[in-house]
């Protein structure tokens, strides 16, 4: 089975992670590639999770449904946490409609929210004495002098 490299749906490694950004219309054999791509990295990488974002995502066909619960199931048994987020409502809808089970699937609304629940997040002060501890942190390692 052959694939342009353009048709690839790209596979993110980020930490120990991998992020699965879905844009506009994903093909049958695109989907297929992807699975198979995106199993192959979790055996060499050993991702602990999957993030998919659909927030790209014209339309969520049977196939593609269907293949993302595979998926799913498969990283399950390969000890990989998988979350689907960014479905817009149309997408939800069409889903229950189609009565297409997602499960094993983690469904989250954003990338944030799926980052989050990942261990990965932006540091934001809440407080004043937050403040002061982050500026403390900030100001220990960055007045380190430069070993040149």
């Amino acid at each position: 089975m052959t694939h342009d490299e353009d048709d690839k749906v790209p596979v993110i490694d980020i930490w120990d992670f991998l992020l699965v950004p879905l844009q506009g219309d994903i093909t049958d054999s695109q989907a297929e590639a992807l699975r198979e791509a995106t199993l192959n990295r979790i055996q060499t990488k050993g991702s602990r999770s999957l993030i998919i974002d659909a927030s790209g995502l014209a339309l969520v066909d049977s196939h593609l449904c269907a293949l993302l619960a595979d998926l799913a199931r498969a990283a399950k048994l390969m000890g990989t946490r998988t979350l689907l987020c960014g479905l817009d409502p149309g997408v939800a809808q069409t889903l229950m409609e189609m009565d297409m089970s997602l499960q094993g699937i983690e469904c989250v609304m954003s990338l944030e929210q799926a980052f989050s629940r990942v261990g990965i997040g932006y540091l934001r002060p809440q407080d004043e004495s937050n403040g002061r501890l982050v500026r403390r942190f900030l100001d220990t390692h960055n007045s380190k002098p430069n070993p040149a």
